[in-house]
């Protein structure tokens, strides 16, 4: 199956959807708002900690969930609350916490675009630290949207085809850029 751009706008609603009761019911965070933006974004910014997933069969996007620091610091607070986490650890576990976090809500959503007899395969996130900017080859298609909360927010982007980037964002096609 090829990769179908139209398919974003209801994955992005799926993903605030899911996004929503995740951080509500399980963490105890509240959302206070959700702004999406267009497939017509020329690059993607990505926080000092990303979590990036795929999915295939049906549907075929790469999906990076972009944490804010204070968020983060937050969800790994709450994950780890009944662990103790040596020092040394601390970092491991606040890149397993999104990763998580991002597994979750993608394996939630995939019942919501359940196709009848095809299913919809999710690969193991992969973390990246570092920000970056990534900017859109010719051809792929960039859409994000910001989940606020009250500990900071959480960027969340679709990007495809998958076949154009590998599993940490790194463009593998040399082209123009838009």
């Amino acid at each position: 199956m090829s990769f179908e751009p139209a398919i974003i706008p209801r994955l992005m609603q799926s993903v605030l959807k899911r996004t929503r009761s995740v951080l509500g019911t399980d963490m105890a965070v509240v959302v206070t708002g959700a702004h999406a933006q267009d497939c017509g974004l020329t690059a993607l910014d990505l926080h000092d900690t990303t979590a990036i997933a795929g999915l295939s069969g049906p549907v075929q996007l790469l999906i990076a969930f972009s944490f804010s620091a204070q968020l983060l610091e937050v969800l790994f607070e709450r994950f780890t609350a009944d662990i103790r986490i040596p020092d040394d650890e601390r970092d491991l576990h606040l890149r397993e916490t999104a990763a998580e976090l991002a597994n979750i809500v993608l394996g939630r959503c995939t019942a919501d675009l359940q196709i009848v007899d095809r299913a919809i395969v999710l690969t193991p996130p992969v973390v990246i630290d570092g920000a970056r900017r990534i900017l859109r080859p010719k051809h792929a298609v960039f859409a994000s949207m910001r989940i606020d909360t009250e500990h900071g927010h959480l960027d969340v982007s679709f990007v495809g085809p998958p076949e154009l980037f590998d599993s940490q964002l790194n463009i593998l096609k040399e082209g123009d850029h838009d």
